[in-house]
């Protein structure tokens, strides 16, 4: 009898230990994911294709897209899509950037 109390507490602590050294990753959230963390950034123009990227603002739509913050702002540029999120916050995008984000995360106005 004594020999099966200890057989059995050898294993629930042997498990214990693999579980606790072994955690789930699938808890872990990364930093950058958590709700109102995500932001978008500029890279800063080189001195080489600031000349030839003059009206980039006009060119580039992802730019322009991601530095709305408002539905209306986003709903004045038609190449521009406003995406709704339960998960994240609501955020403007391109319009090629709209149709390639998740449709578990996001739901964009077409």
């Amino acid at each position: 009898m004594e020999i099966s109390k200890f057989v059995t507490l050898y294993l629930w602590l042997i498990s214990t230990l693999i579980i606790l050294s072994n955690p789930s990753q699938a808890a872990v959230v990364p930093h950058g994911a958590a709700r109102n963390e995500i932001s978008r950034t500029k890279l800063p123009a080189s001195d080489n294709n600031g000349k030839t990227l003059k009206n980039a603002s006009r060119i580039d739509p992802v730019r322009d897209c991601g530095e709305m913050g408002s539905r209306s702002e986003c709903g004045q540029n038609p190449k521009c899509r406003w995406c709704r999120s339960d998960a994240l916050d609501d955020m403007c995008f391109s319009k090629s950037e709209a149709w390639r984000l998740p449709s578990q995360v996001f739901s964009c106005e077409f």
